[in-house]
């Protein structure tokens, strides 16, 4: 997965650079080129998920943005991850070949990213599989959705 990732990032033109640091990652403009800084001592998985959910920063124009308080910046951190689990699910869709009785817990615990990112992977994952297989998604069906 992270060959595949480093590839498409590339592509985009934005520089990969791996330093020793507290976080996972980091994004921003340096001598005029995007460049995503990422903490050399992730695992594979952790580093692949820290890239994409840099890169989502570039696509979503966030350093243009001036963040004004912690409700803005959660949001943009949101759609940061959400990018990032969006990407991910597709490969694991590509590598795996998800159906309806794919066990989307093991998806979860193997990402192992914090909790209340699990809707998010929930969402995807269905969202795959009712395209794949003409489904109506959930959301469609459920009670309060109109």
């Amino acid at each position: 997965m992270l060959p595949k990732i480093c590839r498409k990032v590339k592509e985009l033109g934005i520089k990969i650079d791996y330093i020793e640091m507290e976080d996972n990652g980091h994004f921003g403009i340096f001598n005029d080129l995007p460049v995503i800084l990422i903490n050399s001592n992730l695992n594979k998985l952790d580093t692949s998920l820290a890239i994409l959910h840099e890169t989502a920063h570039f696509l979503n124009g966030d350093c243009d943005k001036y963040i004004k308080n912690h409700f803005q910046n959660d949001n943009i951190e949101f759609e940061a991850n959400k990018y990032m689990i969006q990407e991910v699910m597709k490969m694991l869709d590509d590598e795996y070949n998800f159906t309806p009785d794919t066990n989307y817990q093991q998806i979860i615990d193997n990402l192992n990213l914090p909790y209340h990112l699990d809707g998010v992977i929930i969402d995807e994952f269905n969202n795959i599989v009712c395209d794949k297989f003409g489904m109506t998604p959930y959301y469609e069906t459920d009670y309060f959705y109109e």
